[in-house]
């Protein structure tokens, strides 16, 4: 489309003058339509350029500035007049009515042929039209080629971002961040997504008043203007990504640099819908890892390609992460929050049972991949806590790293209270005794005794005792776990020998009452 500002830069248009009505230049123009008669605007669509004479104008000011409102309500983009033959210009009664419509008024010298015109303007609009037309092709296709060739958001983002000159950003349906493309200097709402991974919900709940309602009706995009209050301070277009019907993401587009043009908006619903195929893909990708995780941990036999494509050989040692997050109001996009945090590590997750599943290489450094997604996932208000198995070797050991796993769970949630990270490691004795099951609890001799121990309600003489046990019979180990001292040590190590009965000095009689202790953690809630 050709604005009314570019159609009088043509050669043909060299001697129009605009004397009325500046604001509505760069409107753009469709056509260009010859008025001839009174009722002129009855034939009009909106968006002409339309060209007369005074002589086809009514007589009376009156009847002419009627005519010209009339022209206006259609939407015409401006009134090119020629004078020179009749008047020597445009009365001042209508150029006032020019500038009050914001109708661009335009002088125009009688000897210039509306058919050259017509012809002139119609040929550009063509041409700019077809341009328009081959960019929208151009956009589409290299675009539709990064998709195929398993490009992901952040290349999209790029991609687009270089060829409509303006900053995008793609995000989930919950307004968290994808991928982002900035090419110039951004507002704040920009650099609040930045800052803390997605939109500031403020902003949210002031498009809910008009725009998302309209974007979830239509599925189309909408224009954004400036909303400084919630930091909108650059107008906007956003687009849905929409998959079978239904939103599952958005893309903005940001008029940083220029004014956002109609091949902006063909370029944003193009990258809408090349980001809805790779949400597609990507949806279909994280079907076919849980699907492999369930066959592996159903112990099925898989071919060792299968989880090579997924960057973890399966034939060379190897370790699970088993990630249990709480089924609170954030918990659904915790899986996400795994996946960015494993961005660039050789790891496949997949999500079994409700919990995230994580095979990777065998690493003494696990743990502070550990402590890093555990971080994350509180970033986002989502509490979990995560098991790592023993190294294995060999995918049919899948399944017995699960269920390693889901017992490191329940066994750190009997003895330690849950502690956050749990490795199989430091379990030792401990998962032997959890085998040993609750009967070898009531056939342990030491039992008995150390459940008198808990009738006990003047000291913590239990407590005591596990602390005093795993310090290894250390006194000064213990007092500084306790945060007691020496002397209350002292007393309650007293009171346990006098109440159970034994030895504290012999190594073996401490190592039978921490077995029974750890057992009554495991089946006895003691």
């Amino acid at each position: 489309m050709l604005t009314v500002a570019e159609a009088l830069e043509l050669p043909i248009l060299d001697q129009a003058q605009v004397v009325a009505g500046r604001g509505g230049l760069p409107r753009g123009v469709r056509w260009v339509h010859t008025i001839s008669v009174p009722n002129a605007a009855d034939w009009l669509h909106g968006g002409e350029l339309a060209l007369t004479t005074m002589f086809n104008l009514p007589d009376e000011p009156a009847a002419q500035r009627d005519f010209i409102r009339r022209l206006a309500d259609k939407g015409i983009v401006a009134v090119v007049i020629t004078i020179g033959s009749l008047l020597d210009s445009i009365p001042d009664y209508l150029r006032r009515l020019g500038d009050e419509l914001d109708l661009p008024l335009i002088e125009l010298p009688y000897e210039t042929r509306f058919v050259d015109i017509a012809k002139t303007i119609n040929e550009r609009i063509a041409e700019k039209n077809l341009d328009q037309a081959n960019r929208a092709l151009d956009i589409q296709r290299r675009l539709s080629h990064l998709a195929l060739e398993g490009g992901g958001f952040q290349g999209l983002a790029e991609m687009l971002a270089e060829m409509v000159g303006h900053s995008i950003s793609i995000e989930d349906e919950r307004f968290e961040a994808i991928a982002n493309k900035n090419i110039a200097e951004v507002d704040s709402a920009r650099r609040y997504t930045m800052l803390h991974g997605r939109t500031n919900p403020q902003l949210i709940e002031a498009l809910e008043g008009e725009y998302l309602p309209k974007i979830r009706a239509t599925l189309r995009p909408v224009y954004l203007p400036v909303m400084p209050a919630v930091g909108l301070e650059m107008e906007r277009l956003l687009a849905p990504i929409v998959v079978h019907n239904e939103i599952y993401g958005y893309m903005w587009i940001i008029a940083d640099l220029h004014a956002l043009s109609q091949i902006d908006m063909m370029a944003i619903e193009i990258g809408a819908a090349v980001a809805a195929l790779l949400m597609l893909h990507h949806t279909d990708e994280t079907s076919r890892k849980d699907g492999l995780i369930a066959q592996l941990i159903d112990g099925e036999v898989i071919l060792s390609h299968q989880s090579r494509r997924y960057g973890v050989d399966l034939r060379q040692p190897w370790q699970m992460m088993l990630i249990s997050a709480d089924s609170g109001p954030h918990a659904s996009g915790s899986y996400r929050i795994i996946n960015q945090t494993l961005h660039n590590q050789p790891a496949f997750a997949a999500q079994f049972a409700g919990q995230a599943i994580i095979l990777i290489p065998a690493d003494p450094s696990l743990d502070s991949l550990a402590e890093k997604l555990l971080a994350r996932l509180a970033d986002e208000k989502v509490k979990a806590r995560i098991a790592i198995s023993a190294v294995f070797t060999e995918a049919a050991k899948v399944s017995a790293a699960y269920q390693q796993c889901i017992e490191i769970l329940d066994i750190s949630q009997r003895i330690s209270g849950g502690q956050p990270i749990q490795r199989f490691a430091d379990l030792g004795y401990i998962h032997t005794l959890f085998h040993a099951g609750r009967d070898s609890m009531e056939q342990n001799p030491y039992v008995p005794a150390l459940r008198r121990l808990l009738d006990e309600k003047q000291a913590d003489l239990f407590n005591t005792l596990e602390a005093y046990l795993d310090a290894g019979g250390s006194i000064v180990q213990t007092t500084e776990t306790l945060h007691i001292h020496r002397s209350t040590l002292n007393y309650r190590l007293t009171r346990i020998r006098e109440i159970c009965q034994v030895d504290l000095s012999s190594p073996n009689i401490r190592i039978n009452l921490q077995v029974a202790l750890k057992l009554m953690r495991l089946f006895d809630g003691g």
